[in-house]
């Protein structure tokens, strides 16, 4: 029974820690977001606005959904695909499990 409550004890203080890590995290972001706002366009600053309060509101069901989402791609092992533009005549290829440029290829 002992060993079950310091499991249970460890696993509480360490839930704990992530969460304060966590809030600290939306403190600083939050005054980052505070500091350059006023800086923004009209247009951008609702947009950003808008962007906060819909983020305050997400759900734990949707970021598991959204989690569910990012991960099924590596369950079926697919390579990773690159998220940047790529430059019209420029081409990657799948070299070692990891996306080169074809000018970084040695032949």
């Amino acid at each position: 029974m002992q060993r079950h409550y310091v499991m249970y004890y460890e696993m509480s203080y360490g839930l704990n820690i992530e969460m304060h890590k966590q809030a600290e995290i939306v403190k600083r972001l939050s005054g980052i977001c505070a500091q350059i706002i006023p800086f923004l366009t009209q247009e951008h600053q609702q947009q950003v606005l808008q962007a906060v309060e819909r983020a305050k509101q997400v759900t734990v069901g949707e970021l598991n959904s959204l989690i569910g989402q990012q991960l099924q791609p590596l369950s079926h092992h697919a390579p990773p695909v690159p998220l940047t533009p790529r430059p019209a005549g420029s081409s990657y290829h799948l070299l070692s499990g990891q996306w080169v440029h074809s000018c970084c290829m040695w032949g």
